[in-house]
């Protein structure tokens, strides 16, 4: 499980205070954009940005029902939660009675045996258990995880997450027992194989044994596991919304069909597998339901990976689209290594895109515009290459993507040159509508003369959506990696957007 990076932000506006100095640590500085006459009745900016009323000392939050209690309890960190025992009387007895929310890493306990701590919560607490989520700081040679699964209170689990391969099998025997209550399952050998993490075997022999008639959301991570068990698997999960397949071995081709799909998303850059070992072909095909797409797959590799995709209407999110994807054939559209070869239709359903172009060219940025005419949201990260590739567009040709609908854009790695100048100023001068763009720097610090120098090469007065707000950001993004969490979350409708996230911890793609 990572850490979370430190994420700092500066907004410009040139109509108001471009260089407002500000730094604030995991957000941006609030400068609202240049704006036009006001109608009647619209909010002023004051008046948003008030602060809230003085509290009058009413403790609202314990007058809420029980039931209702239990339930914000029950979604706090396993520390927290115990801890509401202390806030006053009327609290003392609901975290027993509250589903219990048990994940090891949510327990800050220095020199204590985490293991212990575990097993005298489960005792302590007389159920049900509604998470049951155990990381590195679990793994112990006094780690009784079969008592723990076999434990009653733990019948009816709806979550379980077991991270860091606690058994050289990577579903335990006494975890089966779980299988018809499940609404959400992780399965995973650790966070990545070169971060320490082994890879563990998948118990083919027993799937056929497997049945998860309630499992909406399943995670696979650094597991051995073979084609054949992985769509035996998915067979076993009539109801499943969102499925992640991250850096795990035994496969060539991953073939997915799903009536009831939402989110999929498949990685392959372990770069310790031998080339027999890694992925060849992603199909997915007649998923109705499928919004989202999500591939990490590493540059420069030897093997070709062909990605097809097709009987997906309802598509609105792709990425990270890389020249490791040596064919990509997203209906009747074909791309050979980023290069648009068939343009028959375009795909019109795409509202977010996420790409890494080496180096990015105005002339990448028309193709991918005019093959997905309706993006909203466009992320580019930018791979140093200092290869040239031929042109095949007019930069004053007619882009319906930016007069109608790109509202963000944001470029990640930005180093401030030339190059990467001229590609923003691309958009700045051309996105009639766009509402964000965000420079997202590696640099250690934006002092005042960098940022000057920017704003002049940037020409920020002239761009084409005077509403527009501007940002130069640090660690908001690295690269295009992708949290796990986020793509399960289909209550967010940008799971590659840093400004939306909140995580202490997580776990990548």
């Amino acid at each position: 499980m990572e850490a979370r990076p430190k994420r700092i932000g500066v907004l410009l506006n040139p109509a108001q205070n471009p260089w407002h100095s500000s730094l604030r640590p995991h957000s941006m500085a609030t400068v609202p954009p240049t704006k036009k006459a006001r109608r009647a009745g619209e909010p002023t900016a004051a008046a948003v940005s008030q602060e809230p009323p003085p509290a009058t000392g009413d403790d609202r939050i314990s007058s809420l029902p029980d039931a209702i209690l239990a339930s914000i309890i029950s979604l706090l960190p396993t520390d927290d939660g115990a801890r509401t025992q202390a806030l006053a009387t009327r609290w003392r007895h609901l975290w027993r009675s509250a589903p219990l929310n048990l994940c090891d890493d949510d327990l800050h306990a220095r020199g204590l045996d985490l293991t212990d701590i575990v097993s005298r919560i489960l005792s302590a607490h007389p159920g049900p258990v509604r998470r049951f989520s155990l990381g590195r700081r679990s793994r112990s040679k006094n780690l009784d995880l079969d008592a723990w699964l076999r434990n009653p209170k733990l019948d009816d689990l709806p979550e379980l997450e077991l991270w860091y391969g606690f058994s050289p099998i990577a579903m335990p025997p006494a975890a089966f027992r779980l299988s018809s209550s499940l609404r959400a399952l992780t399965l995973s050998a650790g966070g990545s194989v070169s971060g320490g993490g082994e890879f563990v075997r998948f118990p083919s022999e027993d799937v056929d044994k497997f049945h998860f008639p309630h499992l909406k959301q399943l995670t696979i991570q650094c597991i051995t596991i073979d084609e054949s068990s992985i769509h035996t698997l998915l067979s076993k999960c009539p109801v499943l919304e969102s499925l992640v397949l991250s850096q795990n071995e035994g496969f060539h081709c991953l073939r997915i069909s799903s009536p009831t799909l939402r989110s999929f998303a498949v990685s392959s850059d372990c770069e310790e597998l031998m080339q027999t070992e890694r992925l060849k072909q992603v199909i997915v095909k007649d998923a109705p339901l499928l919004e989202r797409f999500a591939i990490l797959h590493l540059e420069g590799q030897e093997d070709d990976l062909l990605v097809r995709i097709s009987g997906t209407p309802k598509l609105e999110f792709l990425g990270s689209l890389t020249y490791g994807i040596t064919k990509l054939e997203l209906g009747s559209t074909v791309f050979l290594q980023m290069m648009a070869i068939s343009l028959t239709t375009v795909v019109r359903t795409m509202k977010t895109l996420v790409v890494r172009l080496a180096p990015p060219t105005i002339d990448d940025a028309i193709s991918l515009l005019k093959c997905f005419p309706c993006l909203q949201n466009l992320y580019v990260v930018v791979v140093p290459n200092e290869k040239s590739r031929m042109k095949l567009h007019d930069p004053r040709d007619y882009i319906e993507c930016l007069d109608v609908h790109l509202k963000k854009f944001v470029l990640i790695n930005y180093r401030g040159v030339k190059k990467d100048v001229e590609f923003a100023k691309f958009f700045l001068l051309n996105a009639r509508v766009l509402k964000m763009m965000e420079l997202a720097s590696r640099r250690q610090s934006c002092d005042a003369k960098y940022l000057n120098k920017q704003r002049a090469m940037l020409d920020l007065k002239n761009r084409a959506s005077q509403d527009a707000q501007f940002a130069i950001s640090i660690h908001s993004y690295h690269d295009d990696e992708m949290h796990i969490s986020h793509i399960h979350d289909l209550s967010i409708s940008d799971p590659f957007d840093s400004s939306v996230c909140s995580c202490k911890t997580f776990h990548l793609l």
